[in-house]
């Protein structure tokens, strides 16, 4: 799964919980975009990775709730355009 984030929080990207499982059931790689940057996180370390937990959240267009599972911020190298 690609993930573009627009902003850290604290020097962390944050995912929401229900899009991180996905990945897990599906033995997908999360790829994390931010400004020009990647971060991959590897389908069997996305929990052992996460170093925070948000409580519940809302979701504002209807759709599920969610936590917000983040990930210190370390990215992998510079997307060549």
């Amino acid at each position: 799964m690609k993930k573009e984030v627009k902003k850290l929080y604290n020097g962390c990207v944050d995912v929401r919980d229900y899009e991180l499982k996905k990945c897990i059931e599906n033995s997908e790689d999360v790829e994390i975009l931010h400004e020009g940057k990647i971060m991959t996180i590897p389908y069997h370390e996305i929990i052992k990775k996460a170093v925070s937990k948000s409580k519940l959240m809302k979701s504002k267009t209807g759709g599920k709730d969610y936590h917000l599972i983040g990930y210190k911020w370390i990215p992998d190298e510079t997307i060549k355009k």
